[in-house]
């Protein structure tokens, strides 16, 4: 087949013979040639710096001269090149100029492309345009085939570009303007049709929805403020036996912004995530305990502590966690002690602490250090004992042979912290 200047294929009108596109590739050969010899000039005068390449030819380890430097006139995907890379990006140049390649100018909107004989022979309805067709691998044979199938047939006709994501094949710079404004338009309508579809989507409140938790302390959040009222779930499709869409009721939120009154990090928080379980084997921090989806990673937390933050949160009692005093150091005079809980009466003045005392305060435990450490534990429980005693405050040590909610809640009764 002739392809003659003037000649019209599809939206591709021909403009010349084909000796402009190999001009192009002749002058980029030349621009390589060019900073390879600057490159080797370089690496004689040791301006650059080595980072060499690894390999292993089945026998021994090889190791190739490369070299930290971004070519300007072609792409490598490694921080670093050897001298063999331009002479690669070369003979690539040699093989497309090897193809002749014609200069078309788009009818419909006036863009410039070099193309092949068989991509004219399309006559391609769009100077360049994407089409989705997905690489990833299935069990079904139909669908295989069908991927097969189109990359095969697009193989040489370079006026489509194959993407693998049905969301890249949107408007872009890249493509024909015309193919852009119909895309546009159909991105545009389809946006609308999804629009009404979600709008008459049953919507549901939340867990927790109707609870207000703003000025709360939620362990060691204090919750500021409910930033979104009406934060809605992504509605997601399901598809029936027949490839019907049909989409599940979209849940609303309300969403609250909290701040770590112990390191100052904020945190946003859906109000389903508030809420404090008992044990259950999927359980999210603590497998045999009490756990929460809402804590902060700046302190530990264990099951026993879940439970006392359990009690004192239903029962409205103002509390801080790892309560500190400024005059109050451990053993080594370097960090301050801290109790597990700071109780303060209505006019927030300080009213009792509490520990939560694991089996590590009584015997040593490897999990926690052994011997070493359980020496240290004692001494600063004594430490934290003798503070509250020479304060006169109350404090009570709840130990973790009563690590049942019942007990603890029993415990705290007694010592009226909670009211019967």
């Amino acid at each position: 087949m002739e392809v003659e200047v003037g000649e019209k294929y599809g939206c591709l009108e021909v403009k010349d013979d084909g000796t402009e596109f190999v001009g192009l590739i002749e002058s980029k050969i030349l621009d390589i040639e060019t900073e390879k010899s600057d490159f080797m000039l370089m690496v004689e005068k040791n301006k650059l710096t080595h980072d060499d390449w690894c390999g292993w030819n089945g026998e021994h380890e090889v190791i190739t001269p490369a070299y930290v430097y971004e070519p300007l006139n072609f792409k490598v995907f490694s921080k670093s090149i050897r001298v063999v890379d331009f002479d690669e990006a070369i003979e690539a140049l040699h093989k497309k100029k090897a193809i002749q390649r014609y200069k078309c100018r788009c009818k419909k909107c006036g863009k410039i492309r070099y193309y092949s004989i068989n991509t004219l022979q399309t006559n391609p309805q769009f100077c360049l345009r994407p089409m989705y067709c997905s690489s990833k691998s299935t069990n079904s044979v139909k669908a295989s085939n069908a991927t097969y199938r189109k990359r095969q047939k697009y193989k040489d006709d370079k006026s489509v570009v194959l993407v693998d994501k049905k969301g890249d094949v949107i408007p872009s710079e890249e493509y024909c303007d015309k193919w852009n404004e119909k895309r546009d338009k159909e991105l545009k309508k389809q946006a609308e049709k999804d629009a009404a579809i979600i709008a008459d989507i049953p919507r549901k409140l939340a867990k927790n929805y109707n609870i207000n938790y703003v000025g709360i302390t939620y362990e060691s959040l204090d919750v500021k403020e409910c930033i979104s009222e009406s934060l809605e779930s992504t509605p997601l499709p399901h598809y029936n036996q027949r490839h019907q869409k049909s989409y599940s009721d979209i849940t609303v939120f309300k969403q609250y912004r909290c701040q770590c009154y112990l390191c100052g990090k904020d945190h946003i928080v859906n109000c389903d995530k508030f809420g404090i379980y008992p044990p259950t084997q999927y359980g999210y921090r603590a497998y045999n305990g009490y756990w929460s989806d809402v804590y902060c990673d700046c302190h530990p937390i264990s099951s026993f502590q879940w439970i006392v933050n359990k009690l004192l949160i239903e029962n409205d009692i103002p509390y801080r966690v790892e309560h500190s005093f400024e005059d109050l150091y451990g053993v080594a005079k370097i960090k301050h002690l801290s109790y597990d809980f700071a109780i303060f009466d209505k006019d927030r003045k300080l009213k009792c602490l509490i520990e939560c005392q694991g089996e590590q305060h009584y015997q040593a435990v490897e999990e926690f250090g052994g011997e070493g450490q359980f020496e240290k534990q004692k001494a600063n429980d004594e430490l934290k004992k003798q503070y509250a005693i020479d304060h006169n405050i109350e404090l009570l040590e709840i130990s973790y042979k009563d690590k049942k909610y019942d007990d603890i809640e029993k415990i705290l009764i007694e010592n009226r912290i909670l009211k019967p």
